[in-house]
């Protein structure tokens, strides 16, 4: 069991934001109570944010896209996918379990999946695809790290300042401050993610060890004579 108070809900994210500002807590969800009523709003639309602002863990999922029987519109791919309706960001695609070219067209996924572009030379029965990507109902914020739980603490505050106290000034202020925890909780959540290798290109390794030019101004030696 964790040391400090954890998970925390939408109902006790919102009422930390309250008892920061020394305003009434909310004693139930969607009670019709003024706090309520501006909290709510500016904790979902922070939410929101967040999640569509990176590819956390607790987030991102992969699905399985069958094929629509109805032509893309596009005539550059010979497949479409219904999007999942709760899918907020598409990260990349897969066809074969190996990267593809694909588009979004019409809120269709479009894909080249039976050897386009058309009209294909043999065509065949389209595979399914599998997509990562970022989707809403993942969005529990009990799944959340405590740097992003931060955020939406911060947003709501904002909220109350702009709705309840009309202090825009400090409302900006709050706002400032989530998108400052928010730059952190990234960073903290890609130093658990696996390093990526740098590529060092055959050309930049070539430019590393060559021999470096005499470095005199200009190109000249100072004796009216190029070098």
């Amino acid at each position: 069991m964790a040391s400090f108070e954890w998970p925390l809900s939408k109902l006790e994210i919102i009422n930390s934001g309250l008892a920061t500002t020394g305003d009434n807590l909310v004693a139930n969800a969607d009670d019709g109570s003024v706090e309520w009523t501006a909290c709510s709003p500016s904790y979902e639309r922070a939410l929101a944010y967040c999640c569509e602002a990176h590819p956390w863990d607790w987030l991102t999922d992969m699905r399985l896209l069958q094929p629509s029987p109805t032509p893309p519109d596009d005539n550059l791919y010979d497949t479409a996918y219904t999007l999942p309706p709760d899918l907020v960001h598409l990260i990349y695609v897969r066809r074969n379990d190996a990267p593809c070219l694909w588009d979004i067209f019409n809120n269709q996924l479009v894909v080249n999946a039976q050897g386009g572009p058309p009209p294909p030379s043999v065509p065949t029965t389209p595979l399914p695809v599998k997509i990562k990507g970022i989707f809403s109902t993942n969005a529990d914020p009990v799944n959340a790290t405590p740097t992003v739980v931060l955020v939406l603490q911060a947003a709501v505050m904002s909220g109350i300042y702009r709705a309840i106290r009309k202090d825009l000034a400090e409302a900006g202020k709050m706002w400032a401050e989530a998108m400052q925890l928010l730059a952190q909780a990234k960073a903290r959540h890609d130093m658990q993610k696996p390093k990526t290798a740098i590529f060092n290109s055959r050309f930049t390794a070539t430019r590393r060890y060559r021999k470096p030019w005499r470095q005199t101004p200009y190109g000249w030696s100072g004796t009216g004579t190029p070098n």
